[in-house]
């Protein structure tokens, strides 16, 4: 399973965000650390920040692939190619031409899939007179009459597309029509194609849809830090390698060379850089999403081996706390937790006190904990 991270493009698309060219470098350092495959340096002509983006991100990063968004018009391809040319052997050109049999303009236009397939073509073999290897995206997949996308798909292959991108831009597939579209395309395509997946979360199912389409064939994942992007975001980086590491560990499909425990520190520089806030529950890297009250659940957790995810795979750790939600238990270990000599305290009459307390302060801070304590 090779890993394409797109935050640096795709989840710059989401509302009020905007990177640097030297914070996304510093990004890009990160993710190449922790062994992402391939690195969405941007869409180069789109401005002169997004040129300088691509540019800085190629000249930070060693060894990582590289790759650079471009419509199907030489001038975009040129300008993409600009961006990353000190570092070409680890480059590739992602490219697309627009579904334009959707468009209500070309409704009577019976020769439109044709003049689509010839553009496809025409930017493919362009493409690979620049650039070592091209990925042609299917964009709209799920409104889009899937044998004319299989042709497409043959056609783009047939004239030097390395990769094939099925991209369900709008969230109108399901785990099960994706998985189908997967096959139904892979099956025509020789061996040595990547099929990627792209998945967005609008219908939050960018996650099923994305295992869905690994275990139909495709061998290259799409994905974003915290599901970034624009609507309802990507397919969550973490999540994907996560779910990976605990339900498929021993499934050759779903292996990586990615190292998990740096996710929720990238996650945190990108949330800093960027002022944007992980919902605090947010599976893996919210900031609350590992905090508990000490009570009866955590401590079976605790009991019970191999009950969960192991959080110090990604980096982090149970972070409990005392509300009402606490059972004597849990208070022993908050104390014992922040330093405190439980031997001697009758914990029936702290839990009593601690039991007021909550009824104001919902959650009892150290501080008042310790006052309590003190207090008998």
């Amino acid at each position: 399973m090779k890993i394409f991270e797109t935050t640096l493009r795709d989840g710059e698309q989401a509302a009020f965000i905007h990177l640097e060219p030297r914070q996304k470098a510093d990004i890009a350092v990160s993710l190449e650390a922790m062994g992402v495959d391939i690195i969405d340096a941007g869409f180069p002509i789109a401005s002169t920040l997004d040129w300088e983006g691509a540019y800085a991100i190629a000249d930070a990063t060693n060894k990582v692939q590289l790759s650079v968004a471009a419509r199907h018009i030489p001038k975009d391809i040129k300008a993409a190619y600009s961006a990353v040319k000190h570092h070409i052997d680890r480059s590739r050109l992602a490219t697309w031409v627009m579904p334009y049999e959707l468009y209500t303009r070309h409704a009577n236009d019976f020769n439109i899939r044709r003049r689509i397939i010839d553009s496809s073509r025409k930017v493919v073999i362009y493409g690979r007179e620049i650039f070592p290897a091209v990925q042609y995206y299917l964009v709209y997949c799920g409104n889009r009459d899937k044998d004319f996308l299989r042709e497409l798909a043959c056609e783009v292959a047939d004239a030097g597309a390395t990769c094939i991108t099925i991209a369900d831009s709008q969230s109108t597939l399901n785990p099960d029509s994706l998985a189908s579209l997967v096959s139904f395309i892979k099956e025509s395509l020789p061996t040595s194609i990547d099929i990627s997946i792209h998945c967005h979360n609008n219908m939050g199912l960018a996650l099923t849809n994305t295992v869905a389409a690994i275990k139909a064939g495709a061998n290259q994942v799409e994905a974003t830090i915290g599901g970034m992007g624009d609507a309802g975001g990507n397919t969550s980086l973490e999540q994907i390698l996560a779910y990976a590491s605990y339900f498929e560990k021993n499934n050759p499909l779903f292996q990586s060379g990615c190292r998990l425990d740096s996710l929720y520190k990238i996650a945190c520089e990108l949330s800093k850089l960027t002022g944007f806030q992980f919902a605090s529950n947010q599976p893996f890297i919210g900031p609350d999403t590992f905090t508990v009250e000490t009570g009866i659940h955590h401590s079976l957790a605790e009991k019970i081996p191999n009950s969960t995810f192991d959080l110090k795979v990604i980096g982090r750790n149970i972070e409990s706390i005392v509300g009402r939600h606490s059972g004597i238990v849990g208070l022993r270990n908050k104390l014992q937790e922040i330093g405190v000599d439980t031997s001697s305290i009758n914990f029936h009459i702290l839990y009593s006190k601690v039991m007021e307390a909550s009824e104001t302060e919902g959650t009892v801070s150290n501080d008042t904990l310790l006052r309590l304590v003190k207090e008998m």
